[in-house]
């Protein structure tokens, strides 16, 4: 079974070649800024992400595929000078075709990652806070039926041009059916991002789960390039990428896919 509510992205540390003729043109010092800022899922910038992604080899005889469709906007709230609330709602849908002879669209679990983090200056950078997510809300097809509960936290250094971070949570059970899986589960994201002077912006990341019921962990490795580019005053980042699985779960997917994302920047 696919659980959808760990198909994460990472729309906000990676982003694609815009085509258009202002991608053709020298990006100006905030440009390069503001796609640094995309690399910190913690900055005090509001962003607003659509991702899209493509898997296969999925069902007990590998002839499904899937793509998932994935809404997480960056909610950043000041609570006084010295500290920021991060919240990371992750709402994904996803259309299945020919999974265990399931084909339809629906939608999985919601996640709410949230992070109270210092507003300090320094290259290194980190937040923790409540996560919590919910049961699938289409049935078992995508996604477990339990409540979850837990602790998030980020860490990174940031020292242009580059980015090193993991962002990480664990869940438990809060209580429903464990037919379509259990939300006892360790998520982390380890990533690296390069940004040139020209507001490209290129990542490696990993998003792992380990379900502790079934002892069995998913591993996609993703590759992503990206472009911020201005449109009059609104700064949009495209992206596109792959992604290959080194281990995943019974019927998961498995192979080769591929990640495209738009991400609208809203600078305070």
């Amino acid at each position: 079974m696919i659980r959808y509510s760990f198909l994460r992205s990472a729309a906000l540390f990676v982003l694609i070649p815009a085509i258009s003729s202002t991608a053709s043109a020298q990006s100006s010092g905030s440009e390069s800024d503001l796609a640094a800022k995309l690399t910190n899922p913690v900055a005090n910038l509001i962003s607003v992400p659509f991702q899209f992604n493509y898997d296969r080899g999925i069902g007990a005889d590998g002839k499904g595929s899937s793509t998932s469709y994935i809404f997480q906007p960056v909610l950043p709230i000041t609570l006084n000078p010295r500290w920021n609330y991060i919240v990371r709602p992750v709402i994904s849908a996803a259309t299945q075709n020919d999974v265990n002879g399931f084909s339809g669209t629906g939608v999985g679990p919601a996640v709410i990652e949230t992070f109270f983090s210092p507003n300090t200056p320094g290259p290194f950078i980190w937040g923790v806070g409540p996560v919590i997510s919910t049961p699938s809300m289409s049935g078992n097809n995508f996604g477990t039926a339990q409540t979850g509960g837990g602790v998030s936290a980020v860490g990174l250094y940031m020292k242009e041009p580059w980015t090193f971070g993991m962002l990480a949570y664990q869940t438990w059970s809060m209580g429903g059916s464990d037919v379509a899986g259990t939300a006892n589960n360790t998520y982390w994201q380890p990533f690296v991002s390069y940004v040139t002077k020209n507001a490209w912006t290129y990542t490696v990341n990993t998003q792992s789960t380990f379900n502790w019921d079934t002892r069995r962990a998913q591993n996609p490795v993703n590759a992503t390039v990206s472009k911020l580019v201005m449109f009059d005053k609104m700064p949009v980042s495209f992206s596109l990428g792959a992604r290959y699985y080194l281990s995943s779960v019974p019927g998961g997917p498995s192979g080769w896919g591929g990640r495209a994302s738009v991400t609208f920047l809203f600078p305070k």
